[in-house]
């Protein structure tokens, strides 16, 4: 039996572009549950109480540090929970290059300890666990982000990753050719750009963005069949579980025959608060 009780928010006006949301999970779970994240832009997480245990590509088992970041991905990550508060922070490639300007090539499908990014790692985390709920977190949160927002001011390279970003979320962008005369580039440079700030090149974006569409619409409708929910930029069936493979490592019959207890306890509440259920997509 488990027991999960998750709670979303959006951050304050002047962050919205720059975080997708705030959530706080709490998980109790015997035996412990396994769930996967799909692919996203990244987050950072602070643990308050019990253990988050996550799996490398070779199910290693490694217990997450209190505070850390999970940067953009193009993988699920396995992870498994017995007890555990959480409260997590989705970020933008905007955000990042907002607040941090780091290489996310560097962090590409892979977690850090969140004090090498940011130096109050530890201050916010105390702030948090001396909270009692979302509200007071998303409060703790918002003064954070706003003062650092207040406190430094954005590269010119900013505007750039924000116009890109909306570019790979729009539907119709299909080509890296497209994107890279969108963006007045030349394709090494647009490339090398999009590893920096994105952590992966064009090209694998761009797939990466169709497959969470269809992700996304699978999840809004799971007992559809495939011509319904299929991006219509898979050329057919077959094309589409390929690259299913490719980004979940199963098939679509595999992912579904899960029982994926957070993100169906998540999917519904993101969709009617974010107007959709997966991060990648904001």
């Amino acid at each position: 039996m488990a027991a999960i009780d998750l709670d979303l928010a959006l951050p304050a006006e002047p962050l919205r572009g720059l975080i997708t949301g705030y959530h706080r999970v709490s998980i109790t779970a015997a035996p412990p549950l396994v769930d996967y994240t799909v692919p996203e832009w990244g987050s950072i997480r602070f643990i308050l109480a019990g253990d988050f245990d996550v799996f490398d590509a070779e199910l290693q088992r490694a217990p997450a540090p209190r505070a850390f970041v999970l940067g953009p991905s193009s993988r699920p990550v396995r992870f498994e929970i017995a007890r555990c508060i959480m409260v997590g922070v989705g970020l933008t490639p905007t955000g990042f290059a907002r607040f941090w300007n780091a290489n996310l090539a560097a962090l590409a499908d892979i977690s850090a300890p969140l004090d090498a990014f940011m130096p109050s790692a530890s201050a916010l985390h105390a702030s948090l666990c001396a909270g009692a709920d979302l509200a007071a977190h998303k409060a703790s949160l918002d003064a954070h982000f706003l003062t650092q927002l207040e406190e430094t001011r954005p590269g010119g390279f900013v505007r750039q990753v924000s116009d890109l970003h909306a570019l790979l979320n729009d539907p119709e962008t299909v080509r890296v050719e497209s994107v890279a005369a969108h963006m007045a580039m030349a394709p090494a440079t647009l490339s090398a750009f999009c590893r920096r700030h994105f952590g992966f090149g064009p090209k694998l974006l761009l797939r990466r963005q169709r497959f969470l569409r269809m992700l996304d619409a699978l999840h809004a409708r799971p007992y559809a069949e495939w011509p319904a929910f299929v991006d219509p930029h898979y050329a057919d069936q077959s094309h589409m579980i390929r690259d299913f493979r490719d980004f979940m490592g199963m098939s679509p019959s595999q992912y579904l025959a899960l029982p994926r207890p957070v993100q169906r306890a998540s999917a519904g509440k993101r969709r009617e608060l974010f107007g959709g259920a997966l991060q990648g997509l904001r």
